[in-house]
């Protein structure tokens, strides 16, 4: 027998279930962009690791050692690791990886543009943070060390509008975790081993001259030494551009919308309600 009760209990699910619909409406997409910003001869750089979080992700800081997840995007380019370094700090966070464009080498190459979209709840994930491998190298990366840098978000949840960020080299860093080296195993040099590299057990520090590259021979051809020296001014040297912009949901759903599901289900309720009044 069907009982008024269970009508409650529908009614209950039916608001849990707008009430979950409404909150995943609450989400913003955001559409990242990443271009390197190079010219061909330059540097490339890994996949972007891309973090949204509540400021709890401090994921390194200059003068520490480098953490594991660090450590291996810095000497390979891979982000495996840093989902469980960021969950750990920040169990609400979410991230996406900005991959490569088209089907060539795992690399954004100079002059490059590739993008990619995440829902975020920017109530909950203000802040963003952003990894990458610089290449070739032994164990560069990019990144920025102040979890509070790039707040996206205001109190409230509410995008404050597009952001684009100017990765220059004064977000270049050296992990300290593999000795610099052409011939000791740096990523992405033609004909060496990315894994042979001598241990440096250092800290993290702001990225060192590449004078020594000059004319390493990678996938992409030769580096121009002409291109990759950054030491003369960290802040005029642009290695990349990140903008973050708000786009259209992929499957929309207005408040409207969620106000009206419930409605229905509310409206089926009574129906059946008053149905089964008649007949007793």
């Amino acid at each position: 027998m069907f009982r008024i009760k269970d009508i409650g209990r529908h009614a209950v699910a039916s608001t849990v279930a707008a009430l979950s619909l409404a909150t995943m409406a609450q989400a913003t997409t955001l559409e990242i962009t990443i271009t390197n910003t190079a010219q061909i001869g330059g540097f490339a750089i890994t996949p972007v690791y891309s973090a949204f979080h509540d400021g709890n992700f401090d994921a390194f800081n200059a003068g520490d050692n480098a953490s594991a997840g660090v450590q291996r995007i810095a000497e390979t380019g891979s982000p495996s690791l840093l989902p469980d370094e960021r969950l750990a700090v920040s169990p609400d966070s979410v991230a996406t990886v900005v991959t490569a464009p088209g089907s060539g080498p795992p690399t954004v190459d100079p002059g490059e543009t590739t993008r990619a979209t995440i829902d975020v709840d920017g109530s909950v994930n203000r802040y963003f943070t952003f990894l990458s491998m610089l290449v070739p190298s032994n164990d560069t990366f990019l990144g920025n060390d102040d979890p509070l840098a790039f707040s996206l978000f205001d109190g409230s949840g509410g995008f404050l509008g597009e952001r684009v960020i100017n990765v220059t080299a004064a977000y270049l860093w050296d992990a300290g975790t593999e000795i610099n080296d052409l011939l000791g195993g740096p990523a992405f040099v033609v004909g060496q081993d990315a894994d042979a590299g001598a241990d440096e057990n250092g800290v993290i520090h702001a990225a060192e001259s590449f004078a020594g590259f000059a004319g390493a021979q990678t996938p992409l051809g030769t580096l121009n030494g002409d291109l990759i020296d950054f030491t003369a001014d960290r802040n005029a040297f642009s290695v990349a551009t990140i903008t973050i912009r708000e786009v259209p949901a992929a499957v929309p759903l207005p408040a409207s919308g969620l106000l009206g599901l419930f409605g229905v289900a509310s409206l089926g309720g009574l129906r059946l309600l008053r149905k089964r009044k008649n007949a007793a």
